[in-house]
């Protein structure tokens, strides 16, 4: 583990880097730094757009292995997004903790961005370079996330889930119980988001800690960790059912 790293070192190398790709259009980084809540255990998010992914990806490893060392590359397979390809990376001369998340959009259409540049889901984009003005014309096309509150359909759901698991905790089956119990605990969240975060709605756990009152969080905490044993889930998941189906 690293006690001299210096995270922003290796950003400003990333992006001189990549800067000097003449396919890398743009760029940006995302994450916490985009969010506002960086701390010293942050990853890093760097996002390019690019038509050549193979040259971007071959200069960002030249880099990384030369000044850091590579242990492990993961490229992330299906993609997330349109156009969306990802690595990640697990460099040797870093804290244990640290990784750097490299994405690259293959397009030349800024439709194809514009979710990243809606704030309430992702934060403001902390811009690199935008040669061409792509992320600026993305911008310019970004609109707010439709959600509506849980209707007919999704409490038909919980309740279908709901008797899965008691009847799975009734006969004592904790491994078939929790699994739908966990099932109902997702329900239950986006319940919560729509009502607090609703741009939000499908982030599932991720950044409960900030999107949901304190209250609510501390909740989701109590209702994870009654997942010890049926009698405690059997309880929990019978109020989340009383709140979700009123």
């Amino acid at each position: 583990m690293s006690t001299s790293f210096q995270r922003d070192q290796l950003v400003e190398n990333l992006k001189s880097a990549v800067n000097s790709v003449a396919s890398a259009e743009a760029a940006w980084l995302g994450g916490s730094r985009a969010t506002g809540s960086e701390d010293s255990f942050s990853d890093t998010d760097m996002v390019v757009v690019s038509l050549n992914p193979e040259a971007v990806f071959s200069r960002v490893e030249e880099v990384l292995q030369s000044k850091y060392g590579i242990e492990h590359t993961w490229p992330l397979q299906g993609g997330l997004w349109k156009g969306f390809v990802q690595k990640f990376y697990v460099l040797s001369n870093t804290p244990e903790f640290y990784y750097v998340d490299f994405g690259i959009f293959v397009t030349d259409q800024a439709v194809d961005l514009a979710e990243f540049f809606n704030q309430d889901r992702h934060g403001k984009a902390d811009i690199l370079w935008d040669k061409s003005g792509i992320l600026q014309r993305a911008s310019e096309l970004t609109t707010a996330e439709k959600a509506t509150l849980p209707g007919a359909s999704q409490h038909a759901q919980f309740e279908i889930l709901y008797r899965t698991f008691l009847k799975e905790s009734l006969r004592g089956k904790y491994i078939d119980a929790f699994l739908f119990y966990q099932r109902l605990v997702g329900l239950f969240v986006n319940l919560l988001r729509l009502r607090h975060s609703p741009q939000k709605h499908d982030f599932g756990l991720r950044y409960l800690y900030k999107d949901l009152p304190l209250q609510d969080s501390k909740r989701i905490e109590d209702i994870l960790k009654a997942a010890v044993d049926i009698s405690s889930m059997q309880r929990c998941a019978a109020e989340m059912r009383q709140e979700y189906l009123r």
